[in-house]
């Protein structure tokens, strides 16, 4: 039996499958009302309000039902994705057939793409599965290869920032390319790895938004080859707003900052990127192990990276070296470098191997923190090789990772 329920606004809605013909159907109003099609006021009502018109919209609806189950089955099946994932990215794309969609897998799978790859594109840019492969996405990777990128290098990238694939490649990819290439002077390989960062560097918004910003520093007296480091490694910064990074510019010079320094851009990437509230919660953090304001001038100063660690992370390092390692917290702001480093890859393993040569009476207790500097060749060669009967390396292998 076929049933429809019509609104108080003339809207309707299919209670039960219909079939044809209409004539031998009943039609039911919202609150039971039976209008049989013999009745005088149902037949004014059918030629008034038609039904071909509710069958069209009924087969319609049923169609769209039946896309989004096939999207979401083909975003699980094909993709890879989660079902809470392919429900929220079918609210993006919908997808009628496997047709373009099996082109644009196969595309990313012929390039060297892993199926981890390719999810973490398609539950970012959807819209690609639309896409006819061969036409808007080949010359898009062909022109990246002849910058000489690879296809490991390119799936890497474009699967952590797939946004350039919906750029067009005449109008956008290639002029903002060879413009960040010809403003940094920098090589191919590092424009991608800038794009890799931060997205505007191959959109059309760079002129305005980053050239401003670095026009500023040149009037400050930083260094080009310091600007173009900072722009290729940590582009994103570059991108605030020209008000708000002239103030902070002006900030970071009333710190005491040189800017023929080095220092001068990471204290203004720092600052860029914090808020006042903030700064004063990791503040108070280092004041808590023992800093005074001195000394947190002293650390800023020298490693102004040391304030972009989170109030977690801060907590942690700190509490490890004043209280396993017993360093005074002075000790730690005259060198705050240490801080820099991983807590599991660095810091502990390799304090773990120092305990026990000092346990042994091997070394003296160091004066410098020279062992973290360097590098993982030069600490093995000396304070792990020559102490080949305290099985040292394994310790440090244990130890290594057991904090992030």
């Amino acid at each position: 039996m076929l049933k429809f329920q019509f609104g108080r606004c003339g809207s309707v809605s299919v209670v039960e499958p219909m079939s044809y013909p209409f004539c031998k159907k009943q039609i039911y109003w919202r609150y039971g009302t039976m209008i049989s099609p013999g009745y005088s006021k149902g037949l004014r009502f059918l030629k008034t309000h038609s039904l071909i018109p509710l069958a069209v919209r009924y087969d319609v609806s049923s169609i769209a039902r039946n896309d989004e189950s096939f999207t979401v089955s083909y975003l699980i099946n094909s993709c890879g994705l989660s079902p809470e994932s392919a429900l929220s990215v079918s609210k993006k794309v919908q997808l009628k057939n496997p047709t373009k969609p099996d082109s644009v897998l196969n595309f990313f799978k012929n390039h060297g793409f892993s199926q981890t790859q390719i999810r973490k594109i398609v539950e970012r840019m959807p819209n690609l599965l639309l896409s006819k492969a061969e036409k808007t996405l080949l010359p898009k990777f062909q022109f990246f290869y002849s910058k000489g990128i690879s296809s490991s290098d390119l799936s890497v990238v474009l699967s952590s920032n797939p946004s350039v694939l919906g750029y067009n490649i005449d109008n956008c990819i290639i002029p903002n390319f060879n413009f960040f290439k010809d403003f940094t002077r920098c090589d191919d390989s590092e424009v991608f790895l800038a794009y890799k960062n931060c997205s505007v560097i191959l959109s059309n918004s760079f002129q305005s938004t980053i050239a401003p910003n670095v026009a500023l520093l040149r009037q400050h007296g930083v260094p080009d080859s310091y600007i173009m480091t900072e722009l290729v490694r940590h582009p994103r910064f570059f991108t605030l707003n020209h008000d708000k990074f002239r103030r902070t510019v002006e900030e970071v010079e009333k710190l005491g900052f040189n800017p023929l320094k080095s220092h001068f851009l990471a204290a203004l990437r720092v600052l860029v990127q914090i808020s006042k509230s903030t700064w004063e919660r990791k503040l108070n953090v280092f004041k808590e192990f023992g800093w005074s304001d001195e000394d947190f001038v002293i650390a800023f100063e020298k490693f102004p990276e040391c304030m972009s660690l989170s109030e977690h992370t801060i907590i942690k390092k700190m509490n490890f070296f004043v209280n396993t390692m017993n360093w005074k917290s002075t000790f730690v702001a005259h060198r705050p470098i240490v801080l820099g480093y991983s807590l599991g890859k660095r810091i502990i393993p390799r304090c773990s191997v120092l305990q026990v040569l000092l346990s042994k009476g091997f070394i003296k207790k160091p004066a410098s923190t020279s062992f973290l500097i360097c590098s993982e060749k030069d600490f093995l060669a000396r304070f792990v090789t020559p102490y080949e009967d305290l099985h040292l390396l394994k310790l440090y292998k244990e130890n290594m990772s057991l904090e992030n």
